[in-house]
């Protein structure tokens, strides 16, 4: 089992600070909060910086608009510099970015699209607030793919909205574009009135998503510490799914195959951010150590 931490290989960056314009229900920019402000005018420089402190990957992400897009447009040549000068592996949270020139100039700059793939009006309109229908979600996937970009959808294994059969619909559309890996994210609720989902639901959608996904399934990191222990302890053990992101410390010990990197990561880029789980604070805990690279 391949399992993804994010120690100091691979960080965070928000092109947007802590503003987001689409402000959605679960989140309200807090998220941003924790990720590295990167203006447009210091890009490089930032970068270097990150650099210097031992980072070889870098999420980019941020705010939305009102129409649910990432505004990256005028990163781009800074980022496709950054890259040749530092080697970065990039992956991008993209929104729902519909200029095929955009698509295209980001396929020469990123290594992953990480794009939240849902067709359910619950997240489309409830949680994003977004003004039109989950139609434009299987339109921009299909441009991303027309457009040669990698892209590894995420999809929710539950939110409050979920049903099973909007869940399937998901994951066969993600089969029908020729794509062969999609990342599985638990809705944390905004509000103590919205209860966590039982780990036993958990299991049985992801056993389900095993019998109709043909692909390779990834436990991505949005989902309940509470919920952890079990759902993580049967996907391993059922072989459920191939990647975990930011698993249960139990699962771990200094055997485990670990990399500090974004579960998406494709593989032939694994090596660089492979590390070590090693014991630590008297053999209590584990912490990640560099094995190179």
């Amino acid at each position: 089992m391949k399992y993804f931490i994010h120690a100091v290989k691979f960080t965070s960056v928000s092109i947007t600070g802590s503003a987001c314009w689409l402000n959605c229900r679960f989140c309200r920019g807090r998220y941003l909060r924790h990720m590295t402000p990167l203006p447009r005018e210091r890009v490089l420089e930032v970068l270097g910086e990150l650099y210097e402190q031992g980072v070889r990957g870098v999420l980019v992400s941020g705010g939305f608009t009102r129409s649910g897009v990432l505004p990256v447009e005028e990163f781009i040549e800074s980022l496709r510099e950054a890259k040749r000068r530092y080697g970065f592996v990039f992956n991008i949270h993209p929104g729902l970015q519909r200029s095929r020139e955009v698509l295209g100039r980001l396929r020469e700059v990123v290594d992953v699209v990480d794009y939240e793939f849902t067709l359910s009006d619950y997240i489309a309109k409830y949680i994003r607030g977004l003004p039109f229908n989950t139609s434009v979600y299987s339109e921009v996937l299909e441009l991303m793919v027309e457009e040669g970009l990698h892209v590894v959808p995420h999809l929710y294994l539950w939110h409050p909205g979920f049903t099973i059969e909007v869940f399937k619909k998901e994951l066969k559309t993600v089969e029908d574009y020729g794509l062969e890996e999609a990342t599985l994210l638990v809705y944390i609720p905004e509000s103590k009135l919205v209860g966590e989902p039982p780990a036993s639901i958990l299991v049985e959608n992801l056993r389900e998503a095993r019998r109709v996904f043909n692909g390779r399934l990834y436990l991505g990191c949005m989902r309940p510490h509470g919920v952890k222990r079990e759902l993580d302890t049967v996907a391993v053990r059922e072989g459920l799914v191939e990647r975990v992101a930011n698993p249960h410390p139990s699962l771990l010990n200094e055997d485990s195959e670990l990399y500090d990197a974004c579960c998406s990561i494709p593989g032939h880029l694994l090596e660089n951010f492979r590390v070590k789980a090693a014991r630590s604070h008297g053999n209590h805990s584990l912490k990640a150590e560099s094995m190179g690279g």
